[in-house]
């Protein structure tokens, strides 16, 4: 009986050395060429069922909000290739004799890339790689992992058989740096476009002879934006208070630099852009049973300015002045008393003005309140004690 079961198990294993070449051979090689460091997953799955594998996955971290995904299919007829990142719907990557690429949108945080392919009915095949997205913003999500670059000698050696990695002659001569648009045609598809992009003047920005990693920004948000956009720098020096991005000196934390869908290039509509930092505010704003009109509208710019003031809270003008841009003061019918120093103590969130005098804010939220007219209270009780 046990030489009956060595013999078995010694046909088994045979039978399972004799499959290995197979799956070998027929497996179909794939090279990332950016990013790198993708990690194979799985080779031929069905096959090697059941085997234990340990896989390491690359971490690597970038502030864009999109990557190229890039790299050639060996023997790519027949075979069927996806990008999946984070378990979202896949992008199919364009194909150009056996070389594929796509662009991949980026989340905050950790995205998950993973390149998949497969020959007719065989199980996926994978490679993976963790690209860490971070905020601009100091204090926002960061990461200490080591930073994702393409244009480094070794990428473009790669692509340079078919690409002109460099900026041709003719790009010098005439200043404008057409043949960087030749693979990043993408940043210049939208409706608002940066004034250097639509001519193809990168080099503005982008120093094409920054090592060890090319066309990298040559100076912080403020020194670059404030070189074209002087009367942004003269205003924004003489206020008092600077938004937080303008203050950090970090102009594409709102407005992208190359092309946006937006007006002035925001990252998102006037509508929510606030929110993207402001979400825990608005949320507990949201959650009254009476929202201010330019609250609840996002119209945040109608009493705020985006990047400097003389205000608190960064108000286009005093808080009266700013009240009587829609309301008629004093409100015709309105009994209650304005900068008059309360007898009593009054709730935490009702505000009184720098002299200790009550303002149209004490009584009225100006963004989601709990009483009607935006009212911080329900009737006399909510501020008058009984």
């Amino acid at each position: 009986m046990q030489n009956k079961n060595l013999t078995n198990v010694t046909s088994l294993l045979a039978a399972f050395l004799l499959l290995l070449p197979i799956a070998r051979a027929t497996a179909d090689t794939v090279e990332i060429y950016t990013p790198e460091s993708l990690t194979d997953v799985s080779v031929n799955s069905a096959t090697l069922a059941g085997e234990r594998r340990t896989i390491s996955v690359s971490v690597l971290s970038t502030t864009g909000k999109k990557v190229m995904v890039a790299g050639k299919l060996e023997n790519p007829a027949g075979v069927k290739m996806e990008i999946v990142n984070n378990g979202r719907s896949p992008v199919i990557p364009v194909m150009h004799d056996g070389y594929f690429h796509a662009g991949i949108v980026l989340s905050l945080g950790d995205n998950l890339l993973e390149v998949r392919w497969k020959r007719g009915d065989k199980a996926w095949n994978s490679k993976k790689l963790s690209l860490f997205r971070s905020s601009k913003l100091d204090g926002g999500v960061s990461s200490n992992y080591a930073p994702y670059v393409f244009h480094n000698d070794e990428n473009e050696g790669r692509c340079g058989g078919c690409h002109q990695m460099r900026l041709t002659q003719e790009d010098i001569e005439s200043g404008m740096e057409k043949n960087c648009l030749t693979c990043h045609a993408s940043i210049a598809e939208n409706v608002f476009v940066h004034g250097p992009v639509t001519v193809g003047i990168c080099t503005v920005c982008h120093d094409p002879e920054s090592t060890p990693n090319k066309y990298k920004v040559q100076d912080a948000d403020d020194v670059l934006c404030y070189g074209c956009h002087t009367d942004r720098d003269e205003t924004d020096s003489k206020k008092k208070l600077l938004h937080g991005p303008v203050g950090a000196g970090l102009c594409t934390v709102c407005h992208d630099p190359h092309s946006s869908p937006f007006e002035y290039q925001l990252v998102k509509s006037k509508n929510t852009i606030c929110i993207l930092c402001h979400q825990e505010d608005a949320d507990r704003w949201s959650k009254e049973e009476y929202l201010h009109p330019p609250f609840r509208d996002g119209n945040c710019g109608g009493c705020h300015d985006p990047h400097s003031s003389d205000y608190k809270y960064n108000l286009k003008a005093p808080r009266e002045t700013i009240c009587a841009l829609c309301h008629e003061l004093p409100v015709p019918g309105h009994l209650h008393p304005v900068d008059v120093t309360p007898q009593f103590t009054l709730p935490e969130d009702f505000q009184l003005n720098e002299q200790g005098r009550t303002m149209c804010i004490t009584c009225h939220d100006p963004h989601g309140a709990k009483g009607p007219g935006m009212t911080r209270g329900v009737g006399c009780d909510g501020c008058h004690p009984k």
